[in-house]
Formats: C-alpha cells, structure tokens, sequence
C-alpha cells in the first residue's frame, strides 16, 4: 500500500471523544448491526493498523470479519470457507489486488470484490472492474461511504444470483415445454406410423427392424452416440411418407404401373414435407430423404451418388433392403436370410456402400431384437432364434 500517509482512512471525529483514541464515527443506525446477518468479510492490506481500524468497524456494523497480509495469504484462507466480501488493496508487495480479485474471481464467483487505492485513476478502476470487482473506493474515505459501498455490492451480487436463478429456471421451463410439445409431435407421428401398418400388413414392424438393424451398423462402425441417436430417429420415421401412398398400391400383389410406380418414389418427399414444419425433425430430414439412393446415383428422388449421400441414409439403405427381402411381401415370399445376405453383399458398390455391407455382414451374429419386436411372416427360423436369444 501507498506509505506516504499515517492513517490512509479518513474517520471522522465524534464531536464528543476527546479521548485522542481512534474515533467512533457517527453512523446511522441502519449502517449499523443486525441487518448484516454475520456476512464474512475479508480484508487484505499489508498495513497492519489499516486492516485493524477496518476490522473493527467492520465488526461494530455486524459483519464477521477476517484479515490478510497479503494476495498469497487471502487466497489460502479461501480454502477456509467462502466470503461475501473481498475488500482489497490495490498495491500490495507480490500478489498485488488486481491480481487477487482475477484469481479470487475465478474460484469464488459468488463473492463481491472491493478495491481500495489511494489511486483514483480511472484505468485503475476499469482494471478492478475487468477483473470482477463490484466497486471501487479511493482513500482516505469516510467509514460510512466503505459501509454503503459494501452494500451495494453485496447487493450487486445479490442480485447477479437472482438473475442467474431467474435464467436456469426459465431455460429449464423452455426445456420442459420443448420436450412436452415435442413428445406430442413424436406420439402424433406414432400414431401417422401406426396407421400406415395398419394399411400395410405386410409392413408391421418394418421401421422397428430397420431401426435395429441401422443401429447394430452404426454401433460396428464405431458412431458417436449422439450419431446413433439421430439415426435411431430417422429410421424410425424412414417410411413415414407411405401415409400418402394408396393402400391398394401398397397391397398390389403384382407389377405396378408407373403411375402406382411413381407414388412410391414419392414417399420420402412426402415424409419430408409432413416433418418439415416442425423445428425436432428437422435435423433427420436429410437422412429420410435420401434413404433410397443409389451408391452408383442411380437412386431417387436426387440420384445422389457415393459420399454425397448422407451416411445415415448409406446405413438405412443396406437395413431397409434386408428387411424387406425377408419379409413376404403381397408380390412375393420372404427370402432365406443367407440369399438376402448373398444379394446384399453382390451390390456392394452399385446399390449399396461397399464399406457398409461387410459391416452389417459381420455385426448380424450380434444384433439383438426384443421379444415385443414383430417380425415378418417367412423370416428365417433358425435367424430368429439367434436374434431371439441374445435379448433374453
């Protein structure tokens, strides 16, 4: 601290103390005791008799006050518990006040920081201020200014806490009122998916399938979770554009025409304008979109090729096409799952990424389809008993 004065605080003489003795100030009863509700205080200044007169009346307003000599000494006594006020000096011998306040701001956010300095300089006072201090006070000062100063900035800080409350509560209540609206939107396309079963007979349980079998691949390809997660969504929804396909196509036993031809093509168009408006899905939209294109671009609806299809889509498609040929369908019967297999592993390259189909090749002997999973008519005995048997 600054030497060049006895007393660096300026307390005004009681009229009536001629005792020669410190002071006592004149302070209004309501600087004065009980509101302070025992407020941990500590002062830091390499002055002894400074940090003394600080103290005691400190003490007198009903704050619980302790003392440091220095920076280094200030920091060790925070491990003694947290402070609602750091009153520092500004220049101090080693760790100087600027320096405490950043430091004691990083570990005791909470705790209202101020910096005293013989110093009135305004770059000194934006320094304090940068490093989290919450007022600034030039000596000498008069004690009933310090004890103003002390709180308005315990009532900064105050109400800092209240406003960071106010903000966790509020993004917490916009988080529960998100997913409650989401949640209906994903019950309200349950319910669009369960109706187009409904349609479809032949299709009941397909999206659950290709679910399990898109994750089993993502998890052999050694996907993020979160990856997995949105992939788990998508192939959920894969197929939610069928809702606009007539049942009488979906159900055709024999060759569709190119006008019935064509609304299936249309579907994943269809999902996405049905999951366009709504802000959760719009994440998946890319991946339902795509999910029947072709590795060699010989695909709809963009004809996109190699890695310009996205990877959950690349991943859909292998899962979507097994599924599908070992089910029967109204056009034909389910196919043994060593031909789906050998069919899968010859378009490798042209239908499929030839990266993928080894993937799901190999991960198959792991899958794992709960008992409450329907399977399709015709699926392999001996596959399903396998499947079957690693979810008990």
């Amino acid at each position: 601290m600054d030497r060049d004065r006895d007393i660096p605080v300026k307390f005004p003489r009681h009229p009536a103390d001629t005792t020669g003795m410190i002071p006592t100030v004149g302070i209004p009863e309501a600087l004065l005791g009980g509101g302070n509700g025992g407020q941990r205080v500590l002062v830091v200044d390499d002055e002894e008799l400074l940090r003394a007169i600080v103290r005691e009346r400190l003490e007198m307003a009903g704050y619980h006050v302790e003392e440091a000599a220095s920076g280094e000494e200030a920091l060790d006594k925070l491990g003694n518990g947290r402070y609602s006020v750091l009153l520092t000096d500004l220049s101090m011998s080693g760790m100087d006040g600027i320096r405490l306040l950043g430091e004691w701001s990083r570990r005791s956010p909470e705790t209202a920081g101020i910096v005293m300095s013989a110093n009135a300089e305004l770059g000194t006072a934006v320094s304090a201020l940068k490093m989290g201090a919450c007022d600034y006070i030039t000596k000498p000062f008069n004690f009933e200014v310090l004890l103003i100063t002390i709180q308005n900035a315990l009532r900064k800080k105050e109400i800092e806490r209240q406003l960071l409350d106010y903000r966790i509560n509020l993004e917490r209540k916009v988080k529960e009122q998100t997913d409650l609206i989401n949640s209906m939107y994903v019950r309200s396309i349950d319910a669009l998916i369960k109706a187009l079963e409904a349609k479809d007979f032949y299709t009941r349980g397909h999206s659950q399938r290709v679910t399990i079998y898109s994750v089993a691949i993502a998890r052999e390809m050694g996907l993020p979770e979160e990856g997995i997660e949105m992939l788990r969504r998508a192939a959920v929804l894969h197929d939610l554009g069928k809702i606009g396909v007539r049942e009488v196509v979906l159900n055709k036993p024999g060759r569709l025409t190119e006008e019935e031809f064509g609304e299936i093509v249309r579907h994943p168009e269809t999902a996405m304008r049905i999951l366009e408006p709504i802000p959760f899905f719009q994440p998946l939209l890319p991946a339902i979109l795509h999910h029947h294109e072709r590795f060699d671009g010989r695909g709809y609806p963009a004809r996109l090729a190699g890695d310009r299809i996205p990877l959950p889509s690349r991943i859909m498609a292998v899962a979507d096409t097994f599924d599908a040929m070992t089910s029967t369908r109204a056009y034909r019967k389910a196919l043994p799952v060593y031909e789906a297999n050998a069919e899968i592993r010859r378009c490798a390259g042209t239908q499929f990424d030839p990266e993928i189909v080894p993937l799901f090749l190999a991960c198959q002997s792991r899958m794992v389809v709960p008992g409450d999973v329907c399977m399709p008519e015709g699926f392999d005995e001996e596959m399903l008993r396998q499947l079957r048997s690693h979810a008990v």
